[in-house]
């Protein structure tokens, strides 16, 4: 553990990382390097593959400039470092003798090869906490399967789920898989280290991208467990209640009826515009109807009805009424956003250059006490070489200038 500088206290403060993580586990570096960790991210000399992921700023294709890389890597230091090496291994394995946790997310049993595997590193550690994150495990039948987040979101039973009846499953947005192991990768290694505290001891992390995406199919598994009935794609019609999304005058509005008195609320005001057709008859009042016979009717019904009104009034009557009703929101809206901004969610940044600014979302949670904070912009290439090898690690200018010149780092 570090020393800490009491002033700028943050929970992990002290809590030293190394982050050998792919895109797999890049973001549960980048939220134990928010509440105060020193990550020290851990490239390939020239940088990391992630660099190269747009957009860019300016357009410019250059390790430098990946927004991608910047979102990720915010608060981390960043070093070089070829690990297949011999140098390379030496190397790795005294920043692990000091270091609190490892982040990995190679081929199981890869790193064990090198001789920087768990069972090596603990040797000369014994607090070390050691996270490896794959998509099946480290155990398993499907241990050396190769894996991506759309094949997390396959085989962890989230897109058999998702879409509607008479069309093929779909995928969330974005690499919605990545983000859900990175969480649970967080949350197992902050139980490690409580663990650690209460015992001393450190211990081996195994997170399964299937597995944390599988925790997320919410009534599915246990549904079948107990009926024999696979769930199935049933659209906006979840759980037999109205939680859909309609198209508005000005773009697309949210509307849930998850209780009766929603779904009366709803059908009265369509009633007052003239446009509830039958709906305030008694054999619509049952709001799970929608799971039955008439609901392609009720939602033709509605579908008419709020192209009538805009997102705001829909917003506005339903959340006057105590409704969970929302317009959705696009990244423009969302980045002017007045409730974020007023939280504090958004920070603005100087861009390193000096020419002009980016902003930056940040943690979805508040401590009273302590929490977020954004202390750097994610590292250059190779940035803090000289700091980790030669000053915190010992060597001279003249080794670390050869081990460059040997492509080490």
């Amino acid at each position: 553990m570090l020393e800490t500088d009491e002033e700028n206290s943050q929970p992990l403060t002290g809590i030293r990382v190394l982050d050998l993580s792919d895109d797999l586990g890049v973001y549960c570096g980048k939220l134990l390097a928010d509440v105060g960790a020193d990550v020290i991210k851990v490239e390939p000399p020239g940088g990391d593959a992630m660099r190269g992921t747009g957009p860019f700023i300016e357009s410019a294709e250059t390790p430098e400039n990946s927004l991608y890389w910047w979102h990720y890597n915010t608060n981390k230091r960043g070093i070089t470092l070829d690990i297949t090496s011999d140098s390379g291994i030496v190397l790795l394995q005294s920043l692990a003798a000091t270091a609190d946790v490892v982040l990995e997310s190679f081929q199981p049993g890869y790193l064990s090869l090198l001789g920087l595997g768990y069972e090596h590193l603990s040797e000369s550690n014994m607090g070390l906490v050691y996270a490896s994150l794959t998509p099946f495990g480290q155990t398993g039948p499907y241990r050396d399967y190769k894996g991506s987040d759309l094949v997390g979101f396959a085989m962890g039973g989230y897109m058999y789920v998702t879409g509607w009846p008479d069309t093929p499953p779909n995928k969330l947005w974005g690499l919605q898989a990545n983000q859900t192991t990175s969480n649970r990768a967080f949350i197992g290694i902050l139980i490690a280290l409580y663990h650690r505290l209460v015992t001393g001891q450190g211990q081996y992390v195994d997170v399964s991208m299937q597995e944390a995406v599988a925790t997320t199919t919410e009534h599915v598994n246990t549904t079948y467990n107990y009926t024999g009935e696979n769930a199935v794609r049933c659209g906006f019609r979840h759980g037999g209640q109205f939680v859909a999304t309609w198209q508005c005058r000005d773009g697309y509005v949210s509307i849930t009826t998850n209780t009766a008195k929603a779904w009366d609320d709803l059908r009265t005001w369509m009633d007052c515009d003239g446009m509830a057709g039958d709906l305030m008859d008694e054999r619509y009042n049952d709001r799970f109807i929608l799971r039955g016979e008439h609901g392609s009717h009720i939602e033709e019904l509605i579908e008419a009805w709020t192209l009538t009104h805009t997102r705001q009034e829909i917003t506005d009557w339903g959340q006057a009424n105590h409704h969970p009703w929302g317009p959705v929101t696009s990244a423009a809206e969302l980045l002017e956003n007045k409730q974020l901004w007023d939280r504090g969610f958004y920070r603005e940044v100087a861009v390193a250059s000096g020419e002009g600014k980016l902003v930056y979302p940040g943690a979805p949670y508040k401590l009273s006490e302590s929490g977020w904070q954004f202390v750097s912009q994610a590292p250059r290439v190779g940035q803090h070489n000289n700091q980790v090898f030669c000053e915190e690690l010992g060597l001279s200018a003249t080794e670390l200038q050869h081990l460059n010149e040997a492509g080490v780092v």
